[in-house]
């Protein structure tokens, strides 16, 4: 008896001429007895839509896009009782938590052997219970980068969008947040370049986390904490700590919980999983664990 798929396709994503690769897909899981609806996304929440409204009925949902369409995707699927198996095949332009997850670029790998590949039972964050995040969600130094380079520029040149959106926010490395953050056991208060709530082993191309540290089925996420930046050495000694995944706990500081408060009287622009999230004072955080059952 045939299994049910729907694609969910973001024709915009990254770089990649996608036609062909969804066309592969799809050969891939009709050999595997899967019947393959493809759906093309045409506007912001559509994807959401579209996953929560088919995965009533899929076996599978494949993903095809970038980490935003992925968000968007797990949105859709979070209220559903009874939730399918997604399968997410990374285009996008990062496609920051597709390294975190190992996942296969090449889509004749993405389909193969659906059935017998490992499903993690994927921890999902919730920020002020309305807005859900595969991966990632906040504020400082960089964040900016990832919402506010163009869409264009990114489908033309990839990665090198966000690096070059990264370098107009050079002159604000001086720019801080007094902050309070209240964590599971503990808190710490003080100015900050950057506060990141994560569950992922890169984001944004700057920080890098230790994969022995980041399990994304623990039921906890990983808060990295970036403390106020006095002067280009201060700020490239930093970068090298992030890039070499190293802490020294006072400039930079690595903390794990299931819950996060956050307080920020200035009221950063915050980010979650790359898309702007509001200008925030108060951000409450939690992990959902195990809320959604994806393929690796």
């Amino acid at each position: 008896m045939k299994k049910r798929a729907v694609m969910i396709v973001n024709p915009v994503a990254g770089r990649k001429k996608i036609q062909g690769d969804v066309l592969t897909l799809i050969a891939g899981l009709e050999r595997q007895q899967y019947e393959v609806v493809v759906h093309v996304t045409r506007s912001r929440g559509d994807a959401v839509r579209t996953a929560n409204r088919e995965g009533r009925t899929a076996d599978l949902i494949v993903c095809c896009g970038g980490d935003g369409t992925l968000n968007e995707v797990i949105r859709g699927l979070l209220p559903l009782a009874e939730k399918p198996l997604l399968l997410y095949y990374p285009c996008g332009s990062t496609n920051d938590f597709a390294v975190t997850l190992g996942l296969p670029t090449d889509p004749a790998e993405a389909a193969v052997r659906i059935d017998a590949r490992r499903v993690l039972d994927l921890d999902v964050g919730r920020l002020n219970g309305d807005r859900n995040f595969s991966y990632i969600t906040s504020f400082g130094i960089f964040t900016k980068a990832s919402f506010s380079a163009d869409q264009r520029l990114k489908n033309r040149i990839g990665h090198l969008a966000y690096l070059l959106q990264g370098a107009k926010e050079l002159p604000d490395l001086g720019k801080f947040y007094r902050a309070k953050i209240t964590y599971d056991g503990g808190s710490v208060e003080g100015d900050f370049a950057l506060v990141a709530v994560t569950n992922s082993t890169s984001a944004g191309g700057v920080l890098r986390l230790p994969s022995e540290k980041v399990k994304l089925d623990d039921g906890l996420f990983e808060i990295l904490l970036v403390k106020r930046l006095t002067g280009v050495p201060e700020a490239a000694s930093t970068v090298g700590m992030l890039l070499s995944k190293r802490y020294d706990g006072h400039s930079v500081m690595l903390l794990q919980s299931r819950k996060v408060s956050i307080s920020c009287p200035d009221a950063p622009a915050w980010c979650t999983d790359g898309e702007y999230a509001g200008n925030l004072t108060e951000g409450e955080i939690e992990c959902l664990r195990g809320a959604v059952r994806i393929i690796v």
